[in-house]
């Protein structure tokens, strides 16, 4: 690793100019556009088209070749989208729990606090301010159309309007520029300059200028820099000849100007600055914290499909292109076949008194002149189509759908064995399940999750709405516990993470919930008995681990973590500490007294309740074996029986650790009684042996006798 040069004295850093700003913003939309134009728009452009179910641009059915053929596009792109979007609302919102915040440290109350109150404020947001249903369908769309999906996220306050909200706006891909050698992982983050473009009316530069907010300029110095342009992209999305926003050809309130929107890195520091096209300065270069509080790019850019080291990837549509391609020649060649072979092809000869209207109408009961039948007109007969086309089609929507990760009717109809049985059915819906849920999982990770993110901050930031916020602290358990004396503006301002509670195999609300239900069951019959907690058991880890396997990062959602092992004597213990502070400062000090004796007794029954239990299990485990035992075949089983109980092979010898040991070391037996008397004899000492000892039974089957 080779460092820097050390220096004795740092060199002041370079202020960033109105004129240098604007040659930078010009510079980064020329190199940018010129790469984006080259190698990207193509590919954009057609893929629009296959979402809007037309040919590509130079496809054989649009020359005039073809203007009486068949020209039938099977909308399957726009198909297996739609289906995808419904998979992905029916995993996001069957339920309106969709987030997940939570505090960075869970011991500290008021960031356990903190995070439920934030929690309530972004559900609250999400479903009454911003439109986020459409939003994310939105998104989700254009990840699969065009490969990313582009959102800003700005909160607006329009005090005349009655407007302060969060917005997410979804930017069309034409209109946003980056860097082409930025890293495909974060290409908002290493890019060096941003530039968005922003469709404004000129009444709303104008008012701008007249508040004082951006540089003010003249008609003439307006109209010069305005640049009036026919996006080709936003052409084949609206499906239009011309675009909407070159329609005016005179500076009116209504018409449109292109606004770019400039984030410059300069010296470190991430400047915003605003342009008219690449001509004229808007505004002079402010700190992005200007417009920012968070001081972080508002821009994020997701996708669908991760292909490594690629800029731009590829979407659903463009990975079925070709097979798209082949089932919509496949269709418009059997048509004609059918076409043919129900309206057939005559050979007339030239100069010769044909009804040709009649001949070509082929209307039944019609009648058709001719002077020579035989020698006139020539009937060409065409074969019907045959099964092989069929067949073809069938073979072509498989693949499409795997391809795409749906599964569709034809997938259905072209497994005839298979859909016969549950079995069947299971195995082909599985492997387009799989594919759905990682696709969807790829876009919450890319775009959903970093877009709340930011919503998240812009609330810390700017959320002043009394009414919101005091719905969202109602709604928050740990700010009604916490008492009155809450800061609700430094509980806000914390620092929190969230998450989305989507996961792999969220796609089949049947499965999801099945396979929670089998996760849940497991939890409670490992953590139901309590024999684990003897080895320092730590159940968090253990609940991490079967969540995590059905797609839950963690348990924090579904459980609530202490230190202690049992929440019981946790309590209890609070409580004597609680009451034992109070018996200090001499406050009803018999009545505590008596208070703090129940609870430690309450806490040694609890603790006496796991010994118990404990010594139950472990008697009832040897019984077992014992009269296992009794039949040596079957030796190793008591063994294992045994094991399964928890017992453990003394070690050393002689220290069973199966057994408590008295604190107090138990009484001697007492000694029988000596006879000492001369007219009788003693007691033979096997008799005493016999008597002391009890009767032998044949087999030792722990019954005492």
């Amino acid at each position: 690793m080779i460092e820097a040069p050390k220096t004795t004295q740092e060199s002041a850093p370079v202020v960033l100019t109105a004129d240098m700003a604007l040659t930078l913003a010009r510079s980064a939309y020329s190199v940018s556009t010129d790469y984006f134009d080259t190698n990207i728009r193509a590919q954009i452009e057609q893929d629009m088209r296959r979402f809007n179910s037309r040919f590509g641009t130079g496809s054989k059915y649009l020359s005039d070749a073809y203007k009486f053929r068949s020209r039938v596009f099977r909308p399957k792109t726009r198909g297996t989208i739609r289906k995808n979007e419904s998979v992905a609302a029916e995993a996001m919102f069957s339920t309106l729990d969709l987030i997940n915040v939570t505090p960075q440290d869970e011991s500290d109350d008021s960031e356990v606090a903190s995070a439920e109150l934030m929690q309530n404020m972004l559900q609250y947001r999400l479903t009454k301010t911003i439109p986020w249903f459409m939003t994310c369908m939105g998104a989700y769309q254009d990840a699969q159309v065009t490969g990313v999906v582009i959102s800003h996220q700005y909160w607006r306050y329009d005090p005349a309007k009655k407007i302060d909200t969060p917005v997410i706006e979804l930017i069309p891909i034409e209109n946003f520029r980056f860097d082409p050698n930025a890293s495909w992982v974060d290409p908002v983050g290493t890019s060096p300059y941003l530039v968005h473009l922003v469709p404004m009316y000129i009444k709303d530069i104008k008012a701008r200028m007249k508040r004082g907010r951006w540089i003010h300029h003249d008609d003439a110095a307006i109209k010069t820099a305005m640049k009036q342009y026919g996006d080709t992209i936003r052409l084949e999305r609206d499906g239009q000849r011309v675009d909407a926003s070159t329609t005016s050809s005179e500076i009116t309130d209504y018409t449109v100007a292109w606004v770019h929107r400039n984030i410059i890195e300069h010296d470190g520091v991430d400047y915003i600055c605003y342009t008219l096209g690449t001509q004229l300065a808007l505004s002079d270069p402010e700190p992005l914290a200007t417009d920012y509080a968070h001081n972080r790019r508002p821009f994020v850019v997701g996708l669908c499909v991760i292909e490594a080291h690629k800029l731009y990837a590829s979407g659903v549509s463009r990975l079925g292109a070709p097979i798209q391609d082949e089932i919509n020649e496949v269709t418009n060649q059997r048509l004609d076949n059918v076409k043919f072979a129900l309206n057939k092809r005559y050979f007339v000869r030239r100069n010769k008194q044909v009804d040709l209207r009649s001949l070509t109408r082929n209307v039944p009961g019609s009648v058709t002149l001719l002077t020579d039948p035989d020698q006139d007109v020539k009937i060409v007969e065409t074969n019907d189509v045959t099964a092989s086309s069929y067949n073809e089609q069938d073979r072509l929507n498989l693949d499409f759908d795997d391809v795409a990760g749906v599964f569709s009717g034809s997938s259905v109809a072209s497994n005839r064995k298979l859909n016969e049985t549950v079995g069947g059915m299971n195995i082909l819906t599985s492997n387009a399940n799989q594919v759905a849920a990682y696709q969807l999982k790829t876009f919450v990770e890319t775009w959903v999750e970093p877009v709340l993110r930011q919503i998240m901050l812009l609330e810390q930031h700017y959320e002043t709405d009394a009414v919101v916020i005091a719905l969202a602290a109602k709604k928050a358990q740990a700010v009604q516990l916490m008492g009155q004396l809450v800061d609700i503006d430094a509980l806000i301002a914390r620092e929190l993470s969230l998450n989305v509670n989507i996961g792999m195999g969220a796609t089949n609300p049947t499965d999801k919930i099945n396979a929670l239900a089998t996760g849940m069951g497991t939890i409670k019959t490992v953590l139901a008995d309590g024999m684990l907690d003897r080895y320092g058991f730590r159940p968090e880890e253990f609940i991490k681990v079967i969540l995590g396997a059905l797609g839950h990062s963690n348990g924090g959602r579904f459980f609530k973590f202490t230190d202690q092992d049992d929440p019981r004597v946790a309590s209890l213990m609070q409580k004597v500490e609680e009451l034992t502070k109070a018996l200090e400062a001499k406050e009803s000090p018999e009545l505590i007294a008596a208070k703090v004796a129940l609870l430690q007794a309450q806490a040694e029954k609890v603790r006496g309740e796991k010994v118990k239990t404990g010594i139950e299990a472990t008697y009832s485990a040897m019984q077992s074996a014992q009269v296992v035992a009794a039949n040596p075949m079957v030796a190793p089983i008591a063994d294992e029986l045994m094991m399964s109980s928890g017992y453990q092979n003394p070690t050393p010898a002689g220290q069973d650790p199966n057994y408590p040991v008295p604190s107090n070391p138990m009484a001697q037996p007492v000694q029988p009684h000596q006879n000492t008397s001369p007219l009788f004899p003693p007691r033979p000492e096997s008799a005493e042996q016999g008597v002391e000892a009890g009767i032998e039974t044949p087999d030792n089957d722990g019954a005492m006798v």
